[in-house]
């Protein structure tokens, strides 16, 4: 314990700091009231956590632009983290900047797609260096063809290599790169030597796949004729507390109804730590956020609540980004609020 504290106290002391600068329920209900996409960059700038994102005052603020610069409060405050931590420590952080780097070329990958293509945030000099991908000329690319030269050499090669890949569109070639990170994560944090850190990160990343199984089977049966053969390939191939013959009965029930009764008898809906209701998004972000608060509990010296804070960072950054989105539009702020599960 006392190893800890000596290793941890000051990585935590800066996140707990940092943590200060999320924006509170209050303050996100204020934000759907506004009714310009100025007026939403206005009031950002006036607070702690994103003042220094919009300290250029570039007149009228386009949606794409507001968003983008979002983002880089992301990037921002990893960085700072990063450089806090030692050796041990940044290996924990380093697969949550696959994360990013798996994101960043989705957002590529998505904007070839579109024909209002939205600019991309500057991910600064420590992404740049820090990438296994060559950035400037990805976020060059005029098409995916082009895009696609420029993976060569790169992790990612083997990837859209795959021959399913040849000609497809942006979901095949984004659930690709999602599959791709999460079985290289667990298996990188199976192969570590035992210790706390190994327990937390098997924890967190072990409940986000089985989480991620039962979601993208709960959607696909609800929502899409597709055989059964097909769903399987859309699997991760790996269990934590949802067994394997859990994940087979229900890739195989015959209704939604049958899908939920098998749900009601795995780890996560059975004892008193269920979720009595299945609800897509919702049932897993609120797993996710009680597995983080757990881990913080029983772990306070450790990276546990570096991950919480980053994992709270990128939901609140999703949520105001949502927000911008429904000002433009001009979707009512009761809607807006409902949309990002805010109660006010």
């Amino acid at each position: 314990m006392a190893r800890g504290v000596i290793a941890y106290s000051g990585l935590i002391t800066k996140t707990r700091a940092m943590k200060k600068n999320l924006l509170n329920q209050e303050q996100l209900g204020q934000l759907t009231e506004l009714a310009t996409v100025n007026e939403a960059v206005s009031f950002l700038r006036s607070s702690r956590g994103y003042g220094d994102i919009y300290r250029n005052d570039v007149g009228e603020w386009h949606r794409g632009q507001a968003e983008a610069m979002i983002r880089q409060v992301l990037w921002r405050d990893y960085e700072k983290l990063y450089h806090f931590c030692n050796a041990g420590q940044r290996a924990a952080l380093e697969l949550i900047f696959a994360r990013y780097e798996v994101n960043y070329l989705k957002e590529c990958l998505k904007r070839l797609y579109q024909e209002e293509r939205i600019p991309l945030a500057d991910r600064g000099a420590f992404f740049r260096r820090h990438a296994g991908i060559p950035v400037k000329q990805v976020e060059t690319a005029d098409n995916v063809q082009e895009f696609l030269q420029y993976m060569k050499g790169t992790p990612y090669e083997p990837v859209f290599r795959a021959p399913e890949l040849e000609g497809a569109g942006y979901g095949a070639y984004a659930f690709a790169l999602d599959l791709s990170y999460y079985t290289n994560v667990y298996r990188k944090i199976k192969k570590q030597r035992p210790s706390t850190q190994r327990r937390i990160l098997l924890q967190l990343f072990g409940t986000q796949i089985d989480w991620l199984n039962i979601m993208w089977v709960y959607r696909l049966k609800r929502s899409f004729a597709l055989r059964t053969a097909d769903i399987y390939a859309r699997m991760i191939p790996i269990q934590y507390r949802l067994k394997g013959r859990e994940l087979t009965r229900m890739i195989e029930a015959a209704s939604l109804e049958e899908l939920n009764q098998v749900l009601e008898q795995t780890a996560y809906f059975k004892g008193k730590d269920a979720y009595l209701k299945m609800e897509d998004e919702i049932s897993y972000g609120q797993v996710l956020d009680k597995t983080y608060r757990l881990l913080v509990r029983e772990h306070p010296m450790s990276m546990a609540p570096v991950l919480q804070y980053l994992h709270e960072r990128k939901l609140e950054t999703e949520r105001i980004t949502s927000v911008i989105e429904g000002i433009r539009y001009q979707v009512p702020p009761k809607d807006i609020r409902a949309y990002i599960l805010l109660d006010t």
